[in-house]
């Protein structure tokens, strides 16, 4: 509902001139707090309203002064900085002027505080007493022990006298000099005993002066991380209770944000994208450290698939990295002999390592993770964990490749994932690389040999319809082993080959014995020959091969198919069993 404001009637006071000065002067001060509040105070000075009013007509200054004065009720006077100033609102009523108290404003308070009260006198606490009635209880006299003449009661004393026959008055002459004796020891104060100082147990120490450092911090981390009082991820340690907590919120938070990504991530990705706690803020790294160490306490939920400086996460529900050829649990299983052969390497010893892929590598996308790889990357940081994601940067094609190192369990044997597109882009089999290690132990360096273009007719497997291999004409600009390269010149009787079966793959003198079939030159009907360099190419067509591997199974056969050359340097012959 809208209300509109009644307009006051205004009556001038005074005479004719009078009142039409007053009526003009309200005109002015109106035009003048024309957008001011109908009843907000307007100000003009008199002075100012004077020298208008003497310019446009024959008002004297007395005249206005006068009607203003007059007019009471409409204008009011006031006086600021010694000078006379006119007040009057738009509704035609004088402002009501209403003074501030400020003598309790927060300046005033500030500036003349209360005086500091007086702290008050600490009562006297009166010693506690023993009631004197108390002493004539008998109950009290049993455990006294009186020096000098020490009173004796016996209960049998009292019992021996009849009902009928009181105590004499010498008998309680002394019962009550005794009580006096009682009361007069409760109330002398009794004398303080010493405290007795126990000096604190010494406990023998044990000297560490012959331990070396890492063996010492070793000793040291075993015995933290068995406290439970102690939260440890890495090398960062903490007191467990001053470590932020997560609800189960903010972990399915976290675990659908990484199955939306589709790929693990850091910890200081999923500190900035679910938590909002941004780089450079105060609580960033020890938000950071909670998402590691409450994330590790979650085994069913989350995986640590990191390094110790780049901390990746992941769930048992992601993909796995690199190729879908071959199931992990199968690669393993070939690099097997990885477990038997390989030297234990210090983890980060080597700067870098020169590889030459083998096929089998180039069609999987992988690198085996044998001694020397092991020497240039880290160990696992977590003791039960079985993968770790690294980045490798090739600077060559400006690209950073997402793969994943499987480390060696007692069954299988470790290898690298994850670099097909790498490979089918830029490489063929027989390609040299170079995987150089950086300050951070997930980040590597990757690089091939540059050269110029070359055509070949290079073997690939065919798998539009039935797998075969075939040769098919390519170019290619890298580096390469030609004692790994498989061309049609070498082995053109490998075209139309199909792969073999999984159950002949499996078994290393078997797959021996087939490319001694499939490759080797006839020795005049009685078996095949084959140089170890290009019989070595050839078996890693189908399943990796080491030349540890390949000379023991060709050196150690108990049937005899396979044998040195002796015409030969450096081949060796097969001669395929009544079975075979």
């Amino acid at each position: 509902m809208v209300v509109q404001q009644e307009r006051i009637k205004i009556t001038f006071l005074g005479s004719a001139d009078s009142k039409r000065i007053a009526k003009e002067i309200l005109e002015l001060m109106r035009g003048h707090g024309n957008f001011m509040a109908f009843d907000a105070p307007i100000r003009v000075s008199l002075a100012s309203l004077q020298g208008h009013l003497a310019s446009n007509g024959d008002f004297s200054p007395t005249a206005v002064e006068r009607a203003v004065s007059t007019n009471s009720a409409v204008f009011s006077i006031e006086e600021i900085d010694g000078q006379k100033v006119v007040c009057a609102t738009r509704s035609g009523v004088a402002p009501q002027i209403f003074d501030v108290d400020l003598s309790h404003s927060f300046v005033a308070r500030f500036a003349t505080p209360l005086p500091k009260p007086e702290t008050p006198p600490v009562p006297i606490r009166e010693r506690p007493r023993i009631d004197p009635s108390w002493a004539s209880l008998s109950i009290a006299l049993d455990d006294l022990e009186l020096e000098g003449d020490e009173l004796a009661l016996e209960p049998g004393d009292l019992a021996s006298a009849g009902d009928d026959d009181p105590p004499d008055a010498s008998q309680i002459a002394t019962l009550a000099g005794a009580a006096a004796d009682v009361a007069l020891e409760a109330d002398t104060p009794a004398t303080s005993v010493p405290a007795r100082i126990v000096p604190p147990r010494v406990v023998g120490t044990t000297d560490v002066t012959g331990v070396g450092e890492p063996e010492l911090a070793d000793l040291l981390a075993t015995r933290l991380r068995g406290d439970s009082r102690i939260a440890n991820f890495g090398d960062q340690w903490m007191i467990e209770e001053r470590v932020p907590r997560f609800s189960r919120g903010d972990l399915r938070r976290i675990k659908e944000y990484l199955q939306e990504q589709e790929q693990p991530l850091t910890d200081d990705v999923l500190v900035q994208d679910v938590l909002q706690v941004r780089p450079g803020t105060p609580e960033f790294d020890l938000v950071r450290f909670a998402v590691n160490f409450r994330l590790a306490r979650e085994h069913r939920e989350f995986d640590f698939v990191g390094t110790n400086n780049q901390r990746f996460w992941s769930t048992s529900s992601l993909g796995q990295i690199g190729t879908t050829r071959r199931k992990p649990n199968e690669i393993g299983t070939d690099y097997r002999y990885l477990t038997e052969e390989a030297a234990t390497a210090l983890n980060r010893s080597a700067t870098t390592v020169d590889r030459t892929l083998t096929y089998y590598e180039y069609y999987l996308g992988l690198l085996s993770y044998n001694a020397d790889l092991q020497a240039l990357m880290p160990a696992p940081l977590q003791p039960d964990q079985r993968t770790a994601v690294l980045t490798f940067e090739c600077p060559q094609v400006y690209t950073t490749y997402l793969v994943e190192l499987r480390y060696p369990t007692p069954n299988r044997g470790g290898f690298v994932l994850g670099l097909d597109d790498f490979y089918r882009e830029n490489l063929v089999p027989g390609a040299l690389v170079s995987l150089a290690r950086t300050e951070n132990d997930g980040h590597y360096i990757v690089e091939y040999l540059p050269a110029g273009s070359q055509a070949a007719r290079l073997m690939e497997l065919d798998e539009r319809r039935a797998p075969r291999y075939v040769f098919r004409p390519t170019t290619y600009s890298c580096g390469v082993d030609e004692a790994m390269l498989l061309t049609e010149e070498r082995f053109p009787r490998l075209a139309n080959e199909k792969p073999l079966d999984d159950r002949v793959r499996r078994r290393p003198e078997a797959v021996v014995a087939a490319t001694f079939e499939r490759m080797g030159t006839e020795n005049e009907g009685h078996g095949y020959r084959a140089t170890f360099k290009d019989l070595f190419a050839a078996v890693n067509i189908e399943r990796p091969f080491s030349e540890h591997l390949l000379r023991t199974t060709l050196d150690t056969d108990e049937t005899g198919a396979f044998a040195r050359d002796p015409d030969g340097t450096d081949a060796y012959t097969y001669v395929p069993g009544p079975n075979n």
